[in-house]
């Protein structure tokens, strides 16, 4: 989603945080976002309120995602705790 731009002329930047397209765009597939969200992203790059919010809310995602995930392993770590438990006091 680059910009043309005259030659001897710099790529078109970001305004809000002075990556140039390719940049942001790599950053936002790095950080998760599908290539729909990260177009959506950068169409909306100049607004930097628009953006700020889009940001925090995949960010929020991520985190309930992070923390789905942890609630797993806290289950995987109960089962692995009773089964040793239990394995314990068979042996005695």
């Amino acid at each position: 989603m680059e910009r043309s731009q005259p030659e001897g002329q710099k790529p078109w930047a970001c305004a809000c945080c002075a990556m140039e397209a390719a940049e942001l765009a790599q950053t936002l597939r790095d950080a998760g976002c599908t290539e729909e969200a990260a177009a959506t992203l950068l169409a909306d790059a100049q607004d930097d309120r628009r953006l700020l919010e889009l940001l925090a809310r995949h960010r929020a995602e991520l985190l309930d995602e992070v923390h789905r995930s942890e609630k797993k392993i806290d289950c995987l770590d109960y089962l692995v705790y009773r089964i040793k438990q239990n394995r314990h006091k068979r042996e005695e």
